[in-house]
């Protein structure tokens, strides 16, 4: 028989609505104020850090606050062309009521992204689009702002991916959002954690200093367990003594929260309880199902960062005696270095000297293999 409580609360697959989006306030906070007092954001979260959830939350809450709110995401960018493409794009998507109705007759004026005849240009035939076209469609929010007197909050979304198309495509950014004072205020999102210290942290580099750090740290245990536990509830299920390994092994990572939450649920019978079982079936399954997504990272990887990252998984100091078969100093800094740039590590956020695999469930499977 088939129970009215058939559907799995727990998402996993693609960004969760704000109604599943856990112990995010802080963040939030953060970034509407520094949006208010006319200054820009960088958030900086690995992969599958609920990073989407979050600006979607941000972007409603600063519409219902009177702002006109852009979002615009950059992933697969491969020339200025494309990044002038994705931003007209996204302006008439977001806009709505008579902001879209102007922006309709506006884009008849705009520039083209690319001169070609009636199809789509071949990437060596593409032009350079700094001026004019990119540079009108970066200073649509001093128009809307001279047009309906309204404050524009535009996150760029995965911005670390204009330097794909252009090497100096920020400074070409920069050169005209720095004039947009009171009009704008911008969140510039990132999930390459190297590339999006590059672009702020270098001295070189035209953002360096321009944007206001704010990081994703893990969820917090008791928010997650709450989350889980009712989600269980309102199902028909009770997660039972299955909750504690849960939180011990995702360990705050969002997305894997909500993975092994949806494959412990699924092994629980409708009307019935999860326990220390239940989960570590839920578990087995969820790893052997990532065993090909973890071998292609695994083998990816050069043999000294490899090392290094079993080291970390298995919970010894990366600069251990054993860490890279006996080599230290220069080659471990290295390993470190690119690991944490790829986005595949972190410091602890109080011993600065230690780090924890990213993914929990990559960390347990390295330990397994």
């Amino acid at each position: 028989m088939t129970s009215s409580f058939a559907v799995n609360p727990f998402r996993y697959a693609s960004p969760v609505g704000l109604e599943d989006l856990i112990d995010r306030d802080d963040e939030t906070e953060i970034l509407l104020a520094t949006a208010s007092e006319g200054n820009h954001a960088r958030l900086v979260a690995p992969r599958r850090y609920g990073k989407t959830s979050l600006l979607r939350r941000v972007l409603l809450e600063a519409s219902d606050a009177g702002w006109t709110c852009v979002y615009v995401d950059f992933f697969g960018v491969l020339t200025l062309g494309d990044v002038a493409d994705r931003i007209e794009r996204a302006y008439a998507a977001s806009l709505t009521g008579r902001a879209a109705r102007w922006f309709d007759g506006l884009r008849t004026t705009l520039t083209p992204t690319v001169t070609a005849g009636a199809g789509p240009l071949k990437a060596s035939a593409r032009i350079d689009l700094r001026m004019p076209s990119l540079a009108e469609r970066l200073d649509l929010p001093l128009r809307l702002h001279e047009k309906f007197d309204t404050r524009v909050l535009v996150v760029f979304d995965e911005f670390q991916e204009v330097l794909v198309a252009d090497s100096s495509a920020d400074a070409v950014i920069r050169a005209s959002i720095q004039h947009h004072g009171a009009a704008a205020s911008y969140v510039f999102s990132g999930s390459q954690v190297g590339m999006m210290h590059q672009l702020f942290g270098d001295r070189r580099r035209a953002f360096y200093a321009q944007a206001r750090p704010v990081y994703l740290p893990p969820l917090k245990a008791p928010e997650c367990a709450q989350f889980i536990s009712d989600r269980f509830t309102t199902t028909g299920k009770d997660v039972g003594t299955a909750l504690t390994p849960l939180l011990d092994v995702t360990g705050g990572h969002p997305q894997r929260t909500m993975l092994l939450a949806n494959a412990t649920w699924e092994r629980t019978p409708d009307g019935g309880g999860a326990d220390e079982e239940t989960f570590s079936r839920a578990a087995d399954r969820v790893l052997l199902d990532l065993g090909d997504e973890f071998r292609t990272l695994w083998t990816a990887l050069p043999s000294g960062q490899r090392r290094v990252l079993a080291a970390i998984a298995r919970g010894e100091r990366p600069y251990g005696t054993t860490t890279v078969g006996g080599s230290r100093g220069g080659a471990v800094r290295s390993a470190l270095t690119a690991l944490v740039d790829r986005g595949e590590i972190v410091q602890h956020h109080r011993e600065r000297s230690t780090y924890r695999v990213v993914d929990p469930l990559l960390a347990a499977w390295i330990v397994r293999e």
